[in-house]
């Protein structure tokens, strides 16, 4: 959702951000806020102006914390099914109160992506921060859902389709035996990838979707646009709303997720600590001075304390864990 804006307090503030103060309302009115939640919201506020902003922006909208009614709100959440998995019920939580204080709306008029977290709340299929999920679907295609993701599934008699509201999916097509034949497809914000016999994934990134084949072919198909382009195994490509975006050689690296392992190769540490981040709670990030240094190993994604707490070990750094949610990591001071 990067690059997509609203606008608080006359200015426009980035999606993302104002989508995280919706998240620390959400947290602090849940009833159930720890001082160290509090202390990282807190935190967050003073980390840039725009985070203070789209606070003052979210408070004056709800017309401030002390006159919310949260024994109301409150009761709308327990009335939601208490079956459903810890993520999607956080999920359900952020979208009840946004419901309750009007968020929707302050969010829906300005951005076309801004209801990706109320449509990823009540997909058919999703995954929590740090959780992944494997399934089959009834003609036989093997999905792999991975961190923070979530699709519909809308199967009809002319195709199959699936629509990935966020996050990444590795797809293992069946094989179409009925007739007539039904071509499968993902489709994304950005447009549609066409799969032709084959293993691949699809991912939605910041502004533009990402495709990459393990086996097989996928045609990308934009939304808006005339092109298209076609990635044979061992490529990957991608698209925003009005083009495809140039083939170039994968590793099968990227696919590690599945096995629950990040694997770096040279990588720059704001990249890694990026792709961490895509199963971690919380704010993770570094200081401009170390944004460049390079980090290579295999990672486990189970244990992502660890691999933070580890960095200093091979790389001219400190890890400051300034709360549970928010890590830093810095030039190493001299001691």
């Amino acid at each position: 959702m990067r690059g997509a804006t609203v606008y608080a307090q006359g200015q426009p503030i980035d999606l993302a951000i104002a989508m995280q103060a919706a998240e620390w309302l959400a947290t602090l009115m849940s009833g159930a806020t720890t001082p160290a939640e509090k202390t990282a919201w807190q935190q967050w506020r003073q980390a840039h102006p725009d985070h203070e902003r789209a606070w003052q922006h979210i408070e004056s909208v709800s017309g401030g914390l002390r006159e919310l009614d949260a024994q109301a709100s409150r009761k709308a959440l327990q009335q939601r099914p208490t079956s459903l998995p810890v993520s999607r019920r956080s999920s359900l939580r952020l979208l009840a109160w946004a419901s309750t204080i009007g968020l929707t709306g302050w969010f829906g008029a300005q951005s076309e992506y801004a209801p990706d977290f109320a449509r990823a709340a009540l997909a058919d299929l999703s995954t929590g921060v740090g959780e992944r999920r494997e399934l089959t679907l009834p003609d036989g295609t093997r999905l792999h859902l991975n961190s923070g993701s979530a699709v519909n599934i809308r199967y009809t008699g002319a195709q199959r389709l699936l629509q990935l509201v966020q996050g990444e999916v590795f797809i293992a097509t069946a094989r179409e035996t009925g007739m007539p034949y039904r071509p499968f497809l993902v489709e994304t914000a950005h447009g549609r990838a066409q799969a032709l016999g084959t293993r691949y994934s699809v991912r939605q990134a910041d502004g533009s979707t990402e495709v990459a084949v393990e086996e097989g072919a996928v045609r990308l198909l934009p939304r808006q646009g005339d092109g298209n382009l076609l990635l044979r195994a061992g490529q990957g490509g991608g698209m925003t709303a009005q083009q495809v975006l140039p083939a170039h050689a994968i590793s099968p690296d990227i696919w590690a997720w599945r096995q629950g392992l990040l694997l770096a190769d040279a990588m720059p540490l704001r990249d890694f600590l990026h792709e961490l981040s895509r199963y971690r709670h919380g704010l993770l990030g570094c200081d401009d001075a170390v944004a460049g240094l390079r980090i290579s190993g295999v990672f486990p994604l189970a244990d992502l304390d660890a691999v933070l707490l580890s960095l200093p070990d091979s790389l001219p750094v400190d890890v400051r864990l300034r709360t549970r949610y928010w890590v830093q990591v810095e030039a190493r001071q001299q001691r």
